[in-house]
């Protein structure tokens, strides 16, 4: 059993180093540009090796997501089972929550090139895109069941609504935070949330939450 753990291990590690390295490729030539061969040599393995756990880029795309989407959700999770008792405060730091949680060697050149890639000619990367925001807008209408059970907001209120439209504008701060980027106003490796976004976030999401108070 022993022997069969370090060998899972292994396999971890080297799945790992294969999205590591394929990231900072992202990040340096673009998503087209770099090759399962040059991941296989960032990484210090054989291309087969790489094949062994990838079949293409996109799976290796894919993964990245996915342990992103984990991450995110099991730290926005922990909120929601203890939410701060004010709706807006609750909120504002579901979203901090989500843009503070990050893989480490993700930055916004990586998300830039991922998410280029996904609406380009890698449909299954932007299949994984669409499931991420799925995934955020359900992780709102969990916070705001909360709430709502708890007497914070109105009883009429409709968390679904407000779910879509709470997911709507945090992928509007994900994309101004991409876009920034592209027109080179800020660091590549700048936070999505500085202290003026944060302030402004909080007048956002106190006016969505406007009509749904007790």
């Amino acid at each position: 059993m022993a022997e069969g753990g370090l060998r899972e291990r292994q396999k971890e590690k080297r799945k790992q180093a294969i999205m590591v390295a394929a990231a900072k490729l992202f990040q340096a030539q673009g998503f087209n540009a770099a090759s399962m061969e040059d991941i296989a040599a960032a990484a210090e393995l054989s291309v087969g090796t790489v094949y062994n756990y990838f079949k293409s880029k996109a799976e290796i795309g894919l993964a990245i997501y996915q342990a992103d989407r984990d991450l995110v959700q099991a730290a926005t999770s922990k909120v929601i089972d203890n939410p701060p008792a004010d709706p807006v405060d609750a909120i504002c730091r579901m979203m901090e929550t989500d843009f503070e949680t990050e893989i480490g060697y993700l930055d916004r050149a990586v998300w830039s090139a991922l998410f280029g890639a996904s609406f380009t000619d890698q449909s299954s990367l932007s299949t994984a895109f669409v499931s991420d925001e799925l995934m955020r807008v359900d992780q709102f209408r969990k916070l705001l069941g909360v709430l709502k059970a708890r007497g914070k907001i109105g009883a009429e209120a409709d968390i679904d609504a407000a779910a879509e439209m709470l997911g709507a504008l945090n992928l509007w701060y994900f994309m101004r935070w991409l876009a920034g980027l592209r027109a080179g106003a800020d660091n590549a490796e700048s936070g999505i949330l500085d202290a003026e976004a944060k302030a402004t976030l909080r007048r956002h999401v106190a006016q969505l939450m406007q009509g749904m108070r007790v």
